[in-house]
């Protein structure tokens, strides 16, 4: 494409967007579709049954009703990458095999920002918004691993 044809393109893709900015109020232009949001939802909660507070409330019963290893297996997704699937390492060390209170000793480090190695500072950031009960699920679903 031409430097001309880029610049059409770009007038257009503008010209487009301000239009519909400008008409996205207009009752004319959008028809009913703001219309019945009150309704709408007192509708939709007696026919669902209350709507958010207890779709939380069958949230927290769940999370109730949890191991710690199956809530640290959620977690664990975002480890996978540099531990690898079955915790046997890669880019970052062998989890497999290790003790409970060794991965927890360790992950706490990283929380609290102390140095442990090498890899100290990719697991601050990843550590640092754990809550103790977290880091205490990763370690029982990884001393399972």
């Amino acid at each position: 494409m031409n430097t001309t044809g880029a610049v059409a393109a770009f007038i257009v893709i503008v010209s487009g967007l301000i239009w519909v900015g400008t008409h996205s109020n207009d009752a004319e232009w959008t028809g009913n579709r703001n219309q019945c949001v009150d309704e709408c939802y007192d509708d939709w909660k007696a026919t669902n049954g209350g709507g958010i507070a207890e779709v939380e409330q069958a949230k927290q019963v769940a999370l109730a009703a949890a191991t710690p290893a199956a809530l640290g297996e959620k977690y664990y997704g975002q480890c996978i990458a540099c531990h690898g699937g079955r915790g046997e390492g890669g880019i970052g060390p062998q989890l497999a095999g290790q003790a409970t209170t060794d991965i927890v000793a360790k992950l706490t480090a990283y929380r609290a920002g102390e140095e442990r190695g090498a890899q100290s500072a990719m697991m601050y950031p990843v550590a640092k918004p754990m809550a103790d009960q977290d880091i205490n699920n990763i370690a029982a679903y990884v001393s399972g691993l």
